[in-house]
């Protein structure tokens, strides 16, 4: 969908000055970032001298897509909720991510909900502009399990109104399931989902600790710099729920056989084994081997599920994005990798 960007600035100018009672503030350079979550821009802030010491200030705008109700994953004004509590968090919550300036789920800002938030500079392993050394991904794979531990150390109830109620395993199955339930998906992609399903619910875990879940944490959503995480972004499927759905989707696009293609999978990423190893060290808890084979599983079903959702968007010109082409080529392979981790 085009966009005028000319008249985008201009609202976004009208917000800011509203916003930050800056009337002198000025928005320029204004062009849409890259990616497959959301419609998102980059640009530059430029403060009058009286209202801040920097004078031009990179942000990022994400606006909900247009056309479609600003709910689950299209609720931007939940996600600037979870990344502003994380960050204002007393004591830190130890997960970082972009700072928020505004957000507001009033449509009549920019036509649509939306949040600003501090550009953080940094790179990302897979879907980023280089290949990242051996020893240097091994040091931002200690800094990604670390981040998760840090999430999922963290007391939930302290963030629930950000987060939202608990999400049980099984919804999240019958979540999945409805999306599966059209006729107009490509049903080679998604012929070894039903027995997957039948498998994930026949030997779901008991207990799952619950905690905060960012949901989506694989590489393509951490930036790196200088071998730390500088921020964990892209809290579309954010809940609070079975901790494990995080490690076992970090595994998943850890896990080079359940690809077809490399794209999500980066060079000299740690094994599904060694981020097990990582995590037990970093949260003092021992990992259940049967219970992570099923997150693992459950993961590929998962994304599986979206991929095929996402592919038939694509096609039907409702959200167009030739990546979702690319990404499908896997969909087979990762529902029959769950079938194989559950045995």
């Amino acid at each position: 969908m085009e966009v005028d960007l000319t008249e985008l600035a201009a609202r976004l100018t009208a917000m800011i000055r509203a916003r930050s009672g800056n009337p002198h503030a000025r928005v320029s350079g204004l062009e849409p970032l890259p990616g497959h979550a959301g419609v998102s821009y980059r640009f530059i802030y430029e403060q009058d001298e009286r209202h801040g010491a920097e004078r031009a200030v990179p942000l990022v705008l994400r606006l909900a897509p247009p056309g479609v109700p600003a709910t689950g994953p299209n609720d931007v004004a939940r996600q600037a909720r979870i990344m502003a509590a994380l960050s204002a968090s007393d004591p830190p919550s130890g997960v970082a991510v972009p700072p928020i300036l505004w957000f507001d789920d009033d449509p009549r800002w920019l036509g649509e909900p939306f949040f600003v938030a501090g550009f953080v500079a940094g790179e990302k392993p897979a879907l980023g502009e280089r290949r990242f050394a051996a020893d240097e991904m091994r040091r931002c794979g200690d800094a990604a399990v670390a981040t998760a531990a840090a999430l999922h150390r963290l007391d939930w109830h302290a963030y629930r109104a950000a987060f939202g109620e608990p999400v049980e395993l099984r919804s999240e199955l019958d979540r999945l399931a409805r999306l599966l339930d059209r006729p107009t998906l490509d049903s080679r992609l998604i012929a070894r989902a039903p027995a997957l399903r039948e498998r994930l619910g026949a030997m779901m875990p008991g207990e799952a600790r619950i905690g905060c879940v960012h949901g989506d944490f694989q590489w393509s959503n951490c930036l790196f710099r200088d071998g730390r995480l500088a921020a964990l972004i892209d809290w579309e499927l954010a809940q609070v729920g079975a901790v494990l759905i995080d490690l076992g989707w970090l595994a998943l696009f850890s896990d080079r056989e359940s690809w077809a293609t490399d794209d999500l999978v980066p060079a000299w990423c740690p094994s599904p084994d060694e981020l097990v190893e990582g995590y037990t060290l970093a949260t003092g808890e021992k990992v259940d081997a049967r219970a992570m084979r099923w997150f693992r599983a459950f993961a590929g079903y998962r994304f599986g599920v979206i991929t095929a959702f996402n592919l038939m968007l694509h096609r039907r010109g409702k959200r167009p994005d030739p990546m979702w082409e690319t990404f499908a080529l896997s969909g087979p392979r990762l529902f029959e990798r769950g079938l194989e981790l559950l045995g």
